[in-house]
């Protein structure tokens, strides 16, 4: 007895796919509201939020590490690295390993601030799941793994909306 396995992909429905994109979308917007204070006090944009919390997880990694992490262009992380450069929000220094290379730190100022937005991101993460019964936490936990493989195989599509 043979087994055949089938190679095509797993059809995916369009109630999941705008089941998603609407629960991420509304996920993204209540983080960004609860922590626009936060980004607004150091007058930065959401996107160099983003950096600056990455840059807290890995100090010293480097731009286009940074880019792919994020799921952007390195040139436009470069745009973003100029811009927190120039307001004192992180310092840039040789690769040791690779002296055209430059690997990016928060500065103490900034440091400060995204501790503060990720305290902000975390509490309002965790009143929500408060509110939640252990059916869905456990559900939510669960899903984790699979939700962390959407988010890189959406930073790789890089397709066009054309």
């Amino acid at each position: 007895m043979s087994i055949v396995v089938d190679p095509s992909p797993p059809q995916v429905t369009g109630s999941l796919t705008s089941e998603l994109a609407r629960v991420l979308s509304r996920i993204g917007r209540g983080l960004r509201y609860h922590t626009r204070a936060a980004r607004e006090a150091l007058d930065i944009t959401q996107s160099e939020g983003e950096l600056l919390r990455l840059l807290d997880r890995r100090p010293g990694i480097r731009v286009h590490d940074a880019a792919t992490e994020l799921g952007i262009a390195s040139n436009s992380v470069s745009t973003l690295v100029k811009q927190l450069a120039r307001a004192g929000l992180l310092e840039r220094t040789v690769d040791p390993q690779d002296g055209r290379a430059a690997c990016l730190r928060l500065t103490a100022s900034a440091d400060e601030w995204v501790t503060q937005l990720g305290n902000a991101r975390e509490q309002t993460i965790d009143h929500a799941l408060v509110s939640l019964d252990q059916h869905d936490l456990e559900q939510l936990e669960a899903a984790l793994p699979a939700m962390k493989r959407l988010a890189k195989a959406i930073s790789r599509y890089g397709g066009s909306l054309q």
